[in-house]
């Protein structure tokens, strides 16, 4: 006899129906293509807290402040606290259910109804029984009664089949899915502060820029004025520089209402009012350095890192053991069911000895005819498993492109940047040798002015040259998918 229970125990804990999850497998190469003819990055593993390299103590700062406070954030953990209460919830069907009654009923009788039928009758001998209700002619049934109840009712389906355990087994892939879903929120995040703190830099210095041209053009506007007077230009060159300086003016309102944008931008990712910030970063602050070299570690070690990569497959491993659940559905449901406690007509007796009841049974319950009901389900399921498997593919496809063309969109920013930059030093070179020249009356204030303008105009090509550098490189850090694994 004990040897049986244990074939049946053993039976019912290793009988799971439908497919065993298996992890998808992808032949990923080690290599970079994208790095084939660059040089920029090196196969060390990807930084973590990839916003260090920028070395600024307040972009640091506001990204540990998103972590904690930002609502997208927050809303994400949330989630992974709800999927962890279902999965507790869908785990509670392993251990019987218990519950308590304790009611009390007084109920008034029908005297033309079947319980007063009982009762003695014209043609009947008191102590007989009667041939339809297998009583005795004389019981005497209360037309008013009172029914006192303290009940447990305990209730147990057995997990034969695995219903159960794939049902869990779904949830579990679920909790996954959410925190993946919450570390690729806050990887999200952390490049939009990273970006929109870059933004608001590069502005801010725009801005000085600007401003350097205006007065430039201020001074070569009054020279080309006062020529105009003398008669030495045409009031077509007098009117032209006063557009152009218009045009450059027009350009502040603009650049003013972006930085302002970004201050917002940032507050806000923070978890803060759109105005928190403003007094911390309205003061313009330098850009941030490119680093010439980026750690992008293994192309085939991509895949662990990319939160994305992570939660599609976690659905996926979901949608399988759905199937298991939708299978288990075809088949006989078994459950221990029993009650026990105290019943009594009487208050007083309630809590006597006599007063004990109980009851023990089982129920098998299988479905026959349903109308092509659970056959459907699980033809949804498989389908619904099929579109994972495709949407995980997609993903890692996604996943591979997206840092291919970062790594190759990064080394040619710098290979930009560096003409850029010797321009710069080109324009200021010949700017030391016209101011020499002008100091020694060799060439005029004007001829000197135009080339100020073109260094200026050189530096904002810089400029704009070393944010998108600076910002491709913020796209290359969320496509490797690091900075989530930080405890903040």
């Amino acid at each position: 006899m004990k040897k049986s229970w244990c074939l049946a125990l053993l039976f019912i804990g290793g009988c799971a129906v439908g497919p065993d999850y298996e992890p998808p497998a992808n032949e990923v190469g080690t290599e970079w293509d994208g790095l084939k003819d660059a040089s920029i990055a090196s196969s060390d593993e990807p930084l973590i807290e990839w916003w260090q390299v920028f070395n600024d103590e307040l972009l640091t700062k506001y990204i540990s402040l998103a972590a904690e406070h930002n609502q997208d954030v927050l809303t994400a953990t949330a989630n992974v606290l709800q999927a962890k209460a279902l999965r507790q919830m869908s785990a509670s069907s392993f251990y019987p259910q218990i519950g308590l009654d304790v009611n009390a009923t007084r109920t008034y009788f029908s005297k033309n109804g079947p319980v007063f039928a009982i009762g003695p009758s014209v043609g009947n001998v008191p102590g007989t029984i009667s041939q339809n209700t297998g009583l005795p002619f004389d019981v005497q049934v209360p037309q008013t009664q009172n029914l006192y109840n303290t009940l447990f009712d305990i209730a147990w389906e057995i997990d034969v089949f695995g219903k159960t355990r794939r049902t869990v087994e779904a949830a579990d892939a679920a909790v996954g899915s959410a925190i993946e879903a919450r570390n690729d929120t806050l990887l999200s995040v952390m490049a939009e502060i990273a970006r929109n703190y870059i933004e608001l830099r590069s502005v801010q210095k725009k801005q000085q820029l600007i401003e350097e041209n205006i007065a430039l053009l201020e001074k070569q506007a009054a020279l080309v004025h006062r020529q105009f007077i003398a008669g030495y230009v045409s009031k077509l060159d007098d009117e032209t520089i006063q557009a152009m300086l218009s045009d450059e003016r027009a350009l502040l309102p603009d650049l003013l209402a972006q930085i302002h944008r970004s201050i917002y931008t940032l507050s806000v990712l923070t978890g803060e009012y759109p105005e928190t910030l403003l007094q911390e970063l309205i003061a313009a602050k330098a850009l941030p350095t490119a680093p010439e070299k980026v750690a992008v570690g293994l192309r085939s070690d991509l895949l662990r890192r990319r939160p994305d990569v992570r939660q599609s497959e976690r659905n996926l491993a979901a949608a399988t053991a759905n199937i298991g659940v939708a299978v288990a559905s075809f088949l006989p449901v078994f459950t221990l069911v029993g009650d026990g406690g105290l019943q009594s007509l009487m208050l007083r007796n309630l809590f006597a000895m006599g007063s004990r009841t109980w009851a023990l049974g089982g129920d098998m319950n299988m479905p026959i005819f349903e109308g092509g009901k659970l056959m459907g389900n699980l033809h949804a399921k498989r389908a619904e498993t099929a579109a994972a498997a495709h949407a995980y593919q997609q993903t890692v496809l996604t996943a591979l492109e997206e840092t291919e063309s970062a790594i190759v969109a990064y080394n040619q920013d710098l290979l930009s940047r560096l003409e850029y930059s010797s321009a710069v030093d080109r324009y200021q070179a010949l700017t030391r040798l016209s101011a020499d020249r002008n100091r020694f009356g060799l060439t005029n204030t004007l001829d000197l002015i135009n080339v100020e303008r073109q260094l200026n105009q050189a530096q904002q090509e810089l400029l704009n040259s070393d944010t998108i550098a600076l910002l491709d490189l913020i796209v290359l850090y969320k496509a490797l998918g690091g900075g989530w694994e930080c405890a903040f």
